[in-house]
């Protein structure tokens, strides 16, 4: 097996399927993170941990921006445990209620309003979690690093009709099993039209997630490697470096289904003043982060 090509696969496709259009993405020789002078500064605000014991749980927060490329369509903090060979993935509904300068607002506005800086903060203050890392990535590259891996099969629960002429959304799927290229692809993972609203769609996401590891995590598609990583490169900004992201690779090189874990962030919708937010559980979320991710955090 060629391991430079397998490294590169298994970080394009989690690039990918952690944050449906992205995810922990390493920089490798064709995707190299612009260097700021203020990085360091900016980094050490946000927690950012020496991670030079390969034991050190990374965790990076994933946004996947909608059409608007500035408000984050989805939110996964994802923790990889090299210890363990485990990856701990945390879904935040995007309509989660935050306090940001006074005033309440849903979470996907953070990275408008501040930038990576304060979307880490509001996930952070969620969760209690460290956030080492962070991915931002937008849809345009999704349908096309799916062509790339020839599609995913999948069995579509329902049927989904929804057009949004605001952001150039049309869905249009039939209920059962059947291949998804990149433009079903996006459609199903961006309807939301469920009973339960945004969190059917985070359902529908985990359920694509486990089939695209398991049917594109192979030696076979070695080949598709280098032409993905191509096209991640374009729609990413992140602060992971090549030697961050090795730090991990023992760890990212067992993955199999089978010792990735999904959770979705505990709390329940409410209408407040005529909008709809999902309000936290802050009890239930301690004894989440604290029993699935393993760290003691505590809430004064």
């Amino acid at each position: 097996m060629n391991f430079r090509k397998y490294f590169m696969l298994v970080i394009s496709i989690l690039s990918v399927y952690l944050a449906i259009v992205g995810g922990v993405v390493a920089a490798n020789r064709v995707f190299q993170p612009k260097e700021k002078e203020d990085d360091e500064e900016q980094l050490s605000v946000l927690d950012k941990m020496q991670l030079f014991n390969t034991k050190e749980k990374m965790n990076v927060l994933i946004l996947g921006t909608d059409g608007s490329k500035v408000r984050s369509d989805t939110i996964i903090l994802a923790s990889l445990d090299p210890k363990n060979k485990q990856l701990n993935m945390l879904s935040i509904p995007r309509d989660t209620k935050v306090n940001i300068n006074g005033a309440d607002h849903k979470i996907n506005a953070a990275l408008a309003l501040g930038k990576e800086e304060l979307a880490i903060r509001k996930v952070k203050e969620l969760t209690g979690m460290p956030i080492h890392y962070y991915v931002v990535v937008d849809f345009e590259g999704f349908r096309n690093i799916i062509d790339i891996l020839g599609g995913v099969d999948l069995d579509v629960p329902v049927n989904m009709d929804y057009d949004d002429p605001v952001q150039n959304l049309h869905i249009h799927l039939k209920k059962g099993m059947q291949h998804l290229d990149g433009d079903k692809a996006e459609q199903f993972v961006r309807y939301r039209q469920y009973p339960e609203g945004d969190l059917g769609r985070i359902k529908a996401q985990q359920q694509f997630i486990k089939a695209l590891l398991e049917q594109k995590l192979k030696v076979e598609y070695l080949s598709k490697a280098d032409d993905i990583f191509k096209e991640v490169q374009k729609n990413v900004r992140t602060n992971i470096s090549i030697k961050d992201m090795t730090k991990g690779l023992a760890a990212i090189k067992a993955l199999q289904s089978g010792n990735i874990n999904m959770y979705q962030l505990p709390g329940e919708p409410k209408m407040i003043r005529g909008i709809s937010y999902f309000i936290a559980d802050d009890e239930k979320i301690t004894e989440l982060v604290e029993e699935g991710f393993g760290y003691s955090i505590s809430r004064e």
